[in-house]
């Protein structure tokens, strides 16, 4: 194959999505891809390979990555998000797409023209995917088994819902994310990239279960148990006015709503990236980040422990309202384990939060299930044991709710809770043998109507430490239906 290169440009005024074409010959093996753009515009690009056939073979964000990109036909030989296979002969496409959340940044700034070259040379590369292949041509996870068991046994999992690697804007590949989820003793993790998905995963212990995360001017979500590449995705890569983009995500939840794939609001009142789509219909959300990144401060506007304390008001103001939406934690882990955030305290590493969902068997199938049922808890630096079924619905009729939960690892007693239709009740703690602290007793559900019970606890300065699914009992007609609507109650109560 004759080497081919491709000229694109990087400015403020040029359009969103570039594409340019090349031909494959028969008999082909590989294809290398090669890049010269500068590093300081790598976070801003995503490059997306297609074949004759019109079936994407490669989607990435250039990130901080290697230039060398290979489509092999095996995974071995593939770097990350490329999909292996055979190198059929016609007519290929590469196209660039500039982050539009980002193109803000390049006002002012000169043009850049940039070159990906393409061959059948064989180069050295560290970003191969390995282990399993989940995805055929076309980005379906045709060979992903949702329902394989990979422990059994009924029990509280440990994972991470929200986490990043090199095939987006993360430092770390795959295997060293997959080292980081061991060392944080994880039973599951999720890998949420910007605008693209894995194909495959290393072997490693952990459960990895494909995640994305849709990622625009108007907010970001994850999708969980997705069983392809959104057909929205190209849209949301293009499309940089508003009213275009409300019209994708209109498209993405009918998407979810026919394939029964769950979606989650990523920290809603995160600095730049918080939720700006008002018109999201509560009645489309699955699940709501309470607690994002714990340890991100980049300056006073980019707060993390104040957007974290919206996100748990409005989490309480939905379960007040009746609905049922799984209050969950992610990491946003996009460092390597020795990097902090300015000052920060604390390393960005996967599993801080954890959150621990309940199962029959750990497996994809159950993971998703647990969610839609809310029986999830969200913990920092403890570990939990509790006679409560977090997210359980209690029968009609149900009068005292005995609870008991131990609290390990914190060293200073916690301030541990609940609240009960809105009211905070201080539980009483002791400290055990084992150095744990200890809360039981009975609350009262005498009244008639709709109950909910939530559990947490805190550190005595105020800081997070635990936050359970309420538990609830009966039903109530909705006063929100709308992110906007309740978002302005949330508004109003936080002043």
């Amino acid at each position: 194959m004759n080497e081919v290169e491709l000229t694109f440009m990087i400015s403020y005024k040029a359009a969103t999505r570039q594409e340019g074409t090349f031909e494959v010959p028969s008999g082909c093996g590989r294809l290398c891809l090669k890049h010269d753009l500068p590093e300081k515009y790598t976070l801003l690009t995503f490059l997306l390979v297609k074949d004759p056939q019109r079936r994407v073979r490669f989607l990435k964000q250039l990130g901080y990555s290697e230039s060398t990109i290979l489509i092999g036909q095996e995974s071995v030989g593939t770097t990350i998000g490329g999909v292996p296979g055979e190198i059929p002969a016609g007519r290929w496409s590469v196209s660039v797409f500039l982050f539009a959340e980002y193109l803000k940044f390049l006002e002012g700034m000169p043009d850049i023209l940039f070159h990906v070259s393409v061959s059948d040379r064989w180069e050295s590369i560290n970003e191969v995917i390995g282990g399993r292949i989940w995805a055929e041509p076309g980005l379906v996870y045709s060979r992903y088994d949702f329902s394989e068991i990979y422990r059994k046994g009924a029990a509280w999992y440990k994972g991470d819902l929200h986490t990043h690697t090199r095939l987006s804007d993360g430092k770390e590949t795959p295997q060293a994310a997959s080292g980081k989820a061991n060392l944080m003793d994880l039973d599951y993790y999720v890998p949420t990239e910007h605008n693209t998905l894995h194909s495959g995963w290393p072997l490693c212990r952990t459960m990895i279960v494909p995640g994305v995360e849709i990622t625009t001017m108007l907010g970001h979500a994850n999708l969980f148990g997705i069983d392809r590449m959104p057909g929205t995705l190209e849209r949301f890569l293009t499309d940089k006015e508003e009213e275009l983009l409300r019209a994708d995500w209109r498209e993405l939840l009918k998407e979810c709503a026919e394939r029964s794939w769950l979606f989650s609001v990523n920290h809603p009142f995160l600095h730049i990236w918080k939720w700006l789509l008002a018109e999201l219909p509560l009645a489309a959300v699955d699940c709501l980040e309470i607690v994002n990144d714990p340890t991100y401060e980049a300056d006073a506007q980019a707060d993390a422990r104040t957007a974290n304390e919206k996100a748990i008001l409005l989490s309480d103001l939905l379960w007040e309202d009746g609905w049922r939406i799984c209050a969950i934690g992610g990491s946003d882990s996009h460092n390597r384990i020795d990097e902090r955030y300015g000052d920060a305290a604390e390393p960005s590493i996967a599993g801080d939060p954890a959150t621990w969902l309940y199962m029959e068997n750990l497996s994809p199938a159950n993971l998703l299930d647990a969610l839609r049922c809310c029986r999830a808890y969200v913990t920092r630096h403890c570990g939990i044991e509790s006679s409560v079924h977090f997210g359980e619905q209690l029968p009609e009729g149900t009068r005292n709710f005995p609870y008991r939960i131990v609290l390990k690892g914190p060293q200073e007693q916690p301030d541990i809770f609940f609240l009960h239709n809105g009211r905070f009740q201080s539980c009483p703690v002791i400290r055990t043998e084992d150095g744990s602290w200890l809360t039981e007793g009975e609350a009262e559900l005498s009244e008639e109507g709709y109950h909910w019970l939530r559990f947490g606890a805190r550190e005595q300065s105020g800081a997070f430490l635990f936050y359970g699914n309420p538990v609830t009992r009966g039903r109530k007609e909705h006063r929100f239906s709308t992110f906007g609507e309740i978002a302005e109650e949330l508004e109003r109560q936080w002043k």
